[in-house]
Formats: C-alpha cells, structure tokens, sequence
C-alpha cells in the first residue's frame, strides 16, 4: 500500500478537455474549456431534441463546496441571456447526461468515488483553486491499495466462489463476536463496492463463515496441536483492529481476514484430513477447491510484500 499525508497536482485546460471529451457524446458535443480566475467556463453544442436544433451553450462553473471525495459545482449559463430560463433548465439537463455527476438547479454534484470506479485509490479533498493556469486540487490521507489493476482480477464466467452459510454458528463463546462480524460483512452488501474490487466480493461476504471454521479447527481435537498455533494467530488476527489495509473504503478492510484464512488454510489441510476440514466448513461447497480458487486470485489480486506480511502472520510462534 502507498500512503502519502498530502499531494497536489494540477489539470490543465488541455487535460479537462481530453477527459470530458470521452464523456461527451449523443446529446452534446464538446466545443472547448476557458479557465479563468475562480471559475471554469465550458462550451457545449447540444441536441434540442424537440426542436432539432443543436444549441450552442456556454455554462460557467465554480466550486460551491467540497468534502471527502464529492464536490458541489454552481452552474450558471452565461450566453444567449434572451433564452427563457425554464428552456436553458432544459438545455442544461440534457448537457450533464453525458458527463459524470448529477446536475439538478443549477447544481452538479460530482462523487469522485463512482468516477473512479475501476482505480484503487481513497483519498480527501483538501483544497481546489481555479485559475487560468489550471486547475489545482490538493489532497490529503491518500493510499492506494496494494490490488492489481481490475484487469489482473477479472475472474472466467463461472469462476468458483464461496457461498456464504445461512447457519448460526453454534459457538456461544465467539457468538458475539460472529453476529458483529456476520452485521458487518451484512452492511457492506448494501453499499457499493467499486468495480476493481468486484471479483473480491464474494469473498468477503464468506469473511464469517472462514472465521468459525477457524475457530472450529481450534477446538477439535482432531487437529495437531502445532497447527493450532497457526490457527489461533488467524483468530487474533480476525479479532484485531490492525488490519494489513486500512478498512476506508467498503469491502477493502476484509480482504486482508479472507487472504489470512486461505492461506492458511492451504497449510492447515496439508496435515489435516480434507474430511476433516470439510465437516467443519460452515459455508456451502467443497472446501479443497475453495482454497485453490481462492488462493489463486489472491496471489492475483495482492502485492509481494503483502502476500510476505500474511506469512510473517501465519509463521508468529
């Protein structure tokens, strides 16, 4: 993972138009960017469709207000000054369908988080200046995950994953902790996760369903007690609040839990019988072929030096 407490950089005219002129199609086409002091005005021909008539407009855009990764932009149209203003509404809304955000009177909110869908990347916005030189855009608490461009995780169709158990676990002594698990891992199912993450998805949601096996592997007295030493380090691990990633984002602070618990796992059922493990696997499916798909994409997805950190974790004595 690179952390960096601040970075700045600068988007030139030339940049903005190169970037706005991939999202510029069907009903507008971009003519050109002016960048003055404190604002950034922008030319479009756009479709009237009822009319049909391409209608040249120039909106002057300054920022309202910033926080996290979202900005808010004021948006004024500042030629033709004839047009009736429920018209230019109109004009207005058709222009922001092409580009990335959501435009509502006389706003257009930006989520930096769906523009950069398919980039690992989680920072906050510091600070963002307007000039005829550029536009610069101070950021703070910047990382970028230690996971391999969406390209290197793109699973075949069909690709095996985890299916998430629909039993409780019958543990009263870890219960508690469990059902904070099983809500947590819940909570994410219902926020968004990024497109580079999306082939991690499924096994995140079986993070609970790898920490009771765990902790079924710990109590059996099947399992040598030389392999519980590794298994009890998974279960500290799990139960930790240091993770290998920092957990801002949704799905990321659990891959780290899922890469621990395969990895080990590889280890544990080369001493453990298979049906062993397999009797003790809460989730659905074969186990065996569980752990090969899931250990292949995670030496996929992650980093050397992180997949050194999980093997200094699992070797703790």
């Amino acid at each position: 993972m690179l952390r960096a407490s601040g970075v700045a950089f600068l988007l030139t005219r030339e940049d903005l138009e190169e970037t706005l002129r991939g999202h510029a199609a069907g009903r507008a086409e971009l003519e050109g960017i002016e960048l003055q002091e404190g604002a950034v005005l922008l030319r479009l021909n756009v479709a009237a469709g009822g009319l049909r008539m391409v209608v040249p407009v120039e909106l002057r855009m300054s920022v309202r207000s910033f926080q996290a990764m979202e900005v808010e932009l004021d948006v004024a149209w500042s030629n033709m000054p004839l047009v009736p203003g429920f018209l230019k509404e109109l004009a207005m809304q058709k222009a922001f369908e092409a580009l990335p955000g959501e435009y509502r009177d006389g706003t257009f909110c930006i989520d930096l988080a769906d523009v950069m869908q398919d980039v690992p990347l989680q920072f906050n916005l510091a600070a963002i200046a307007v000039s005829p030189a550029g536009i610069r855009v101070d950021l703070r608490d910047v990382m970028a995950f230690p996971v391999q461009p969406a390209g290197m995780l793109i699973e075949p169709e069909g690709a095996l994953v985890p299916v998430p158990s629909t039993e409780e676990a019958r543990i009263p002594e870890h219960q508690s902790y469990y059902q904070k698990l099983r809500e947590r891992v819940r909570s994410f199912t219902e926020q968004k996760a990024p497109r580079w993450a999306q082939p991690l998805v499924p096994w995140v949601l079986a993070v609970p369903d790898f920490f009771v096996l765990m902790v079924r592997l710990a109590r059996d007295e099947r399992v040598p007690t030389g392999l519980k030493v590794v298994v009890g380090a998974v279960i500290a691990y799990f139960i930790m609040p240091v993770d290998l990633i920092p957990d801002p984002l949704p799905i990321v602070g659990e891959i780290d839990d899922v890469a621990v618990a395969l990895f080990a796992l590889e280890q544990i059922v080369k001493k453990v019988p298979m049906d062993v493990a397999q009797e003790l696997w809460p989730g659905e499916g074969k186990l065996s072929d569980i752990i090969a798909a899931g250990t292949d994409l995670f030496r996929r997805a992650l980093p050397s030096r992180m997949l050194t950190s999980i093997q200094k974790v699992l070797n703790r004595k």
